[in-house]
This record gives C-alpha cells, sequence and structure tokens, in this order.
C-alpha cells in the first residue's frame, strides 16, 4: 500500500534521492517535498521490511526532516509569497476583470471558495512562522549552515492554535467589522451634519477607529486564547492553561500594542475584508514568530495533571 506522500512525490518527480528524507520508499520515489505540507500533515510512515519481525515483517519509519535555516529561510518565502499571490485576486475587483478562459476558471474557483482560501491562506502562515521561530533559534545558536531538526509535532500545535485563536475569529472580525461601518457610514451621514459626517465617516477616521477597537478587544481575547491553547495542547491542563496566560500576557499585549498598532492602521485602511485578512495574515506571519518563542520559553515548573492532548 502507498500512502499520501508516496502518489505526492511520483506525481511531481520521477526518480531522484533525497537524503534528507528517513523514509525509503520516499527516497526512491521522488526528489522534491514540499516544507509546508511537512508541517501540516502528519509524518510520512511506510511499512518496511525488517528481519527483527518473522517471515520479514514490516514496521512504521517516521521521517525526519534536515534542513539549513537558510534554506528554511528561502522556502518559507518563496511558500508564503506564492500562497499570497494566488489569494489576493480573490478580492470583489477580480470580478470585474475578464482575463482568458484558463485564469478565469481558477479565479471563478478562489472566488467561490474565499473564506476557505482565507483560512488555507492563514493557516500556512502559521505554520510558516513557528517553522521560521525554530530556524531563527539555530541560526542564533549554531549558523545558518547548521543543521535543524524541527519538531513537527509543535508546528502544528502552533498552526492549531494560532487557527483558532486567530485566523478564524480575525475573519469574523473583519467582516464585521467592515459591515458595521457600512451601517454607521449611512447613519451618520443622515443624521449628523455634513462637515461633522465627512469627518467621522473618512477612511482614515474609520481606520483609526477599528484599530483601536481591535487593540482592545480582539487582540486581548486573541492573546489569551492563544497562550492557553498552546499550554493545554503541550499537556498541562486548564489549571496550567490559566498560569500561562497570568505569567505572560501582559508581556505579549504590551508587544502587540507596540506591533499592531501601524499594522492595523494599515489593513484597515484597505477596502475590503479579504484583502485585510490577507495582509493580517502575512504581518502576523511576524508576530506569530514571536508568540511562538514566548509560549514556549520555560515559564517555570508546570502544574501537575494528567490529561495530555498533544504531549511534547
Amino acid at each position: 500500500r502507498r500512502c499520501w506522500r508516496w502518489w505526492f512525490e511520483v506525481g511531481i518527480q520521477q526518480g531522484g534521492r533525497i537524503e534528507s528524507h528517513g523514509c525509503h520508499i520516499c527516497a526512491e520515489s521522488g526528489k522534491y517535498i514540499s516544507l509546508m505540507w511537512q508541517a501540516l500533515l502528519l509524518p510520512c510512515a511506510h511499512p518496511e521490511p525488517t528481519s527483527s519481525q518473522p517471515g520479514g515483517g514490516k514496521h512504521c519509519v517516521t521521517a525526519t526532516v534536515r534542513l539549513t535555516p537558510a534554506r528554511i529561510y528561502a522556502g518559507t518565502a518563496i511558500a508564503v509569497a506564492a500562497a499570497s499571490a494566488a489569494v489576493i485576486p480573490a478580492g470583489p475587483t477580480a470580478r470585474q476583470q475578464s482575463p482568458g478562459a484558463v485564469r478565469a476558471a481558477l479565479r471563478a474557483l478562489r472566488l467561490d471558495n474565499d473564506m476557505a482560501a482565507l483560512l488555507a491562506h492563514g493557516a500556512l502562515a502559521d505554520a510558516a512562522a513557528d517553522v521560521l521561530a525554530q530556524a531563527v533559534a539555530v541560526d542564533s545558536a549554531r549558523g545558518r549552515t547548521a543543521t535543524a531538526d524541527l519538531d513537527w509535532r509543535r508546528v502544528r500545535r502552533s498552526t492549531l492554535a494560532a487557527l483558532v485563536s486567530d485566523d478564524i475569529p480575525f475573519l469574523l472580525w473583519a467582516r464585521l467589522l467592515h459591515e458595521a461601518s457600512h451601517r454607521y457610514v449611512l447613519a451618520a451621514r443622515r443624521v449628523l451634519s455634513p462637515p461633522l459626517a465627512r469627518a467621522l465617516t473618512h477612511p482614515a477616521s474609520l481606520a483609526a477607529t477599528k484599530a483601536l477597537l481591535s487593540q482592545i478587544v480582539y487582540e486581548s481575547a486573541t492573546a489569551v486564547a492563544y497562550l492557553g491553547l498552546q499550554a493545554y495542547m503541550r499537556g498541562g491542563g486548564a489549571a496550567e492553561a490559566w498560569a500561562e496566560v497570568r505569567a505572560k500576557f501582559w508581556r505579549v499585549w504590551v508587544d502587540g500594542l507596540a506591533f499592531f498598532s501601524a499594522t492595523y492602521l494599515v489593513v484597515f485602511a484597505l477596502p475590503h475584508y479579504s484583502m485585510q485578512v490577507v495582509v493580517d495574515n502575512i504581518a502576523s506571519l511576524v508576530f506569530n514568530m514571536y508568540l511562538s518563542h514566548v509560549s514556549h520559553r520555560k515559564r517555570g515548573p508546570p502544574v501537575p495533571h494528567s490529561n495530555s492532548f498533544c504531549p511534547r
């Protein structure tokens, strides 16, 4: 039997051998494996014959990825840039264009799956953030050419925490603010004097108001959710998650205030919420690198708990 990765690699390129991959069949079948596929999906496990079991039994071999920080920087930059270029045309202006038949079909596919495409872009950026955080740690300790043994379980955990605490909520939050601002503009122009209405409904005023609300309400909630989820999925339970939030929330919120104050002004100045989500995903990639580092920094002896959702 062949797992998904065997078919994936054969479909990309036949032949070749990859020394950085620990799976026998994968090494024989393909030469290129996407870094993001490694991060988001389960490790490859192929049955291989072994003499330790009667009759040449089979056992599972888990792939080990060995990369250098320099290659990780280049690979994640290319992956995020390509994904962003694919998602950006999903904005409202794309419907007004009339390209060729193939491009029109691809654009229609993106438009019909706008929400899914934006969430997929956010998940890719989240995975890239944790991969880069690990690469930076290796780079700082041993240099860019050192071997980086990435912890893919940590990557999946950080991706899930960011997706649940930030990507899905921000997609809904940006859409809520976008629709509410339209109703606010109509109401202000109806009841206020023209000079005051123009001042309060100016795009800069609307962007500043959205940024302020996002910093006070949204960033507070997402920081609590991210830190708590990370601690809980490492096996600490609810008590450890709350202790993690209490110990690290204030520093994370203050740093987020410094990072997102200008970022949100740019994000909410964009005309449509789908574009806002794409730009926020790219900006959050940088901040999530910091969040990943903070959430995995030792705080002290963990609170004992018997449950473990995703052990280290």
